[in-house]
């Protein structure tokens, strides 16, 4: 493996790449409003050239090599990779100790091995394998999609620039084309908030205790912190806690500083009438079908009013305004659009944390010819924040562990899950288990 330095580039050519993009100054100011900002690695880029634009073949023979950039742009990874009939050219940035090809600025040139027809490229805006840029030659132009959390968010975007000029081009000359119609604070990494501060706080804090935890069936802690079961309040001696009863020992940890006990299991397990229908009505006693989006509205809605005395409607405490994904009511949204739907989440409302109820059609209710039943069988909770790096993370908290959106999908792939949420501010405070 050869290392080379930009130093070896001519004078000319960076003067050539720079006043070749008008407005290049005035896209610094852009980038510099999301933090940490996107690294570009168009000097290396610049320097390979002759084997970007080389015959197919003879790129396809080229070795791997380190760059090391100029004015402390970090070194850079090229390598080629051959697969499926097409030759893969990636520009992969140094993080730490290895340079990840899912990572923020990471470029990557897809050619044909046919005919050496440049494709697209692919360019992550985040250290996450589900947010980049894909762009196309468009004849004279380059057509750009967008994606973030693996789900699509714009298409067809046109930059009036040739594709092949972009490919050695800085990543702002992109941002610069395109500033008018991308909200670019949206797709790079943030800077971290107070908010997500004070949810790896409270994700720490619950991690804490985990091993500490019992698991049973039905079970939960009263608001005097006794051990109990939900459906008859009867004693439960040493205990545990089922998801729901979970559920109310983390959000217990905001309502006990403020009003001096535990959220009321009754009020929590009372029926909203402003859900279901008449025809789901008579399943009330026998299924219970909406227990879990009861109970996870009833938190939310305790715990707003010991903050403000107010009572809010369950159109105040679920999230139904979600933008970019589709929502049911009463059902919520399909639990793989859960990652796009916190990420976007994240970013509007910062220091959030949200209730989840799984939900599925009801087999025991099911009948040809009436309307399908869903049944909220399982409470979760959800923090999303954004680490000190500007990566998105996902605390997935249900039945007394950590687990994860991947293990959610898995299990739950075809179902949806309803959110309601609730403020991460004040104190803080477990209740001890005796």
């Amino acid at each position: 493996m050869r290392t080379l330095s930009w130093h070896r580039v001519a004078p000319a050519f960076i003067l050539f790449a720079l006043c070749g993009f008008p407005g290049l100054a005035s896209t610094g100011i852009r980038a510099a409003e999301t933090s940490p900002a996107l690294p570009e690695n168009w000097e290396a880029r610049s320097l390979l050239r002759d084997t970007i634009f080389a015959p197919v073949g003879d790129a396809a023979r080229h070795a791997r090599v380190i760059v090391t950039q100029s004015n402390g742009g970090g070194q850079v990874s090229f390598r080629v990779d051959a697969q499926s009939g097409a030759l893969y050219l990636v520009f992969a940035n140094q993080e730490g100790r290895s340079f990840p090809v899912a990572g923020a600025g990471t470029f990557i040139i897809k050619r044909s091995l046919k005919d050496g027809s440049f494709l697209h490229a692919k360019v992550f805006v985040q250290n996450d394998p589900g947010c980049f840029l894909r762009l196309f030659p468009s004849n004279d132009r380059t057509v750009m999609d967008v994606f973030l959390s693996g789900e699509p968010f714009l298409s067809q975007v046109v930059l009036p620039v040739a594709f092949e000029r972009l490919l050695t081009a800085p990543l702002a000359r992109i941002m610069d084309l395109t500033g008018n119609s991308i909200d670019w604070s949206l797709l790079l990494a943030p800077s971290r908030g107070a908010g997500d501060i004070r949810l790896a706080q409270v994700a720490l804090a619950v991690r804490a205790r985990l091993s500490s935890l019992r698991d049973m069936d039905d079970g939960a802690m009263d608001s005097i912190g006794r051990m109990v079961y939900i459906a008859s309040g009867a004693p439960a001696g040493a205990g545990g806690f089922n998801c729901s009863g979970f559920a109310k020992w983390i959000v217990d940890g905001f309502y006990a500083p403020l009003v001096g006990k535990n959220t009321d299991i009754a009020a929590l397990k009372s029926r909203d009438a402003m859900r279901g229908n008449r025809w789901s009505s008579r399943y009330e006693e026998e299924l219970d079908p909406y227990f879990g989006l009861d109970w996870t509205r009833g938190l939310a809605r305790s715990i707003a009013q010991a903050r403000t005395g107010a009572v809010l409607t369950d159109e105040d405490l679920d999230v139904r305004d979600a933008d970019h994904v589709a929502y049911t009511r009463d059902t919520g949204y399909p639990v793989p659009r859960l990652r796009a739907l916190l990420y976007f989440l994240a970013r509007e409302r910062p220091g959030t944390i949200y209730l989840g109820s799984v939900n599925a059609a009801s087999q025991e209710a099911s009948q040809e010819g009436t309307p399908t039943l869903r049944q909220h069988h399982h409470v979760i909770v959800l923090l999303p924040f954004f680490d000190a790096n500007g990566d998105f993370q996902v605390v997935v908290l249900e039945r007394n562990t950590e687990t994860s959106l991947a293990s959610l999908t898995r299990r739950y792939g075809k179902e949806y899950v309803h959110l309601v949420h609730l403020d991460s501010t004040g104190e803080f405070s477990l209740p001890q288990i005796e």
